[in-house]
């Protein structure tokens, strides 16, 4: 039985602080804006559906056209990618023109 006389050379003890003595690290309070979060959510929502649409569209015209089902597939994920970051594009550029035009109108 080795291990009844193992005794090790040092004692080796935690040196941290105890839960108790710690103190409490406080960070300021930021308020949340709960309409700015679902809209965040909402267009998090529409990016995957516009992504979703846009690839079953393309996989149909690939598959339609007798491209291998693999590569279909591939280039249907890749014009799915390619067409929401277009979408977005658009709108963007929709909404800035437009936040530009009240602006000059004021």
């Amino acid at each position: 039985m080795a291990l009844r006389d193992y005794r090790p050379d040092s004692y080796h003890y935690d040196e941290t602080i105890p839960k108790e003595k710690r103190q409490a690290t406080y960070q300021a309070y930021q308020a949340t804006n709960p309409a700015k979060e679902r809209l965040k959510e909402f267009f998090f929502f529409l990016n995957i559906a516009i992504f979703s649409i846009i690839t079953v569209i393309a996989a149909y015209i690939y598959l339609s056209n007798h491209v291998p089902i693999f590569l279909a597939f591939l280039l249907a994920i890749v014009t799915g990618l390619i067409g929401l970051k277009l979408v977005q594009f658009f709108i963007k550029k929709k909404f800035y023109s437009s936040k530009n035009r009240t602006k000059i109108r004021k």
